[in-house]
């Protein structure tokens, strides 16, 4: 029934997500290799963030289908009247929007090997799998930054506050000293199998301790936060 309950409540962001991926494709294609090979990547790595943000979905609470909105929706007493804990509640919300976020991802991963014989002459098939896996795992970092902010804030801010978190983590590793497996936009372009023909795995490493890191955070939030 969870699963169910956060289908329907996301399958018209995952439209909007399909619709996303296409136009990212469409503007890629028409623009060509013009802007060289890492405008390229840019286009994608953008393309993935934006699915990030918006298929993390509202934490616990129900959300409409398409709109980001402010304060609780009219049905949220009935969710928390559900006889399942906060806990689940939030685990399989996150997992089916994690799953979608895959289910994007791949398209676009399709849509660039199929629109672009550059890549199919320069790279292997063997290597776009690698770098669909590249971006899944340093994808899901952000995404759960986004599911974390959905336990405390409305949905419309919760978009918001993504995108300007997104950006730190894109500003921080580049003009500060940290440490180069922090940044995991740069394991997406530069440092990733079509480009380096090595895996970031430093990177991606951090991009799945820091998603752990933040599933846990969100799961202590919803479990002690009064709605």
């Amino acid at each position: 029934m969870l699963w169910y309950k956060g289908w329907l409540e996301t399958r018209f962001r995952l439209l909007v997500a399909v619709g996303i991926v296409g136009v990212v494709l469409v503007t890629l294609y028409s623009n060509g290799l013009k802007a060289g090979i890492f405008a390229l990547f840019g286009g994608v790595v953008f393309g993935v963030g934006l699915l990030s943000g918006l298929l993390a979905g509202a934490g616990i609470t129900t959300q409409p289908a398409v709109q980001a909105t402010k304060g609780l929706h009219g049905s949220m007493l009935f969710t928390l009247s559900l006889p399942v804990s906060r806990s689940r509640l939030l685990a399989v919300r996150a997992a089916l929007g994690w799953l979608e976020l895959v289910g994007g991802i791949g398209m676009l991963c399709c849509g660039i090997w199929a629109l672009f014989p550059i890549l199919r002459a320069t790279t292997t098939a063997a290597e776009m799998l690698e770098y669909a896996g590249v971006l899944i795992i340093c994808a899901s970092g952000l995404y759960f930054i986004s599911v974390l902010l959905a336990t405390f804030l409305d949905d419309q801010w919760r978009m918001y506050g993504s995108m300007m978190a997104f950006g730190a983590f894109w500003w921080l590793p580049n003009h500060a000293p940290l440490p180069a497996s922090t940044n995991i936009f740069r394991a997406m372009v530069e440092s990733s199998p079509l480009v380096a023909h090595t895996m970031p795995w430093t990177a991606m490493a951090f991009s799945l301790g820091l998603a752990v890191s933040l599933f846990f955070a969100a799961l202590h939030v919803v479990r002690t936060r009064e709605y």
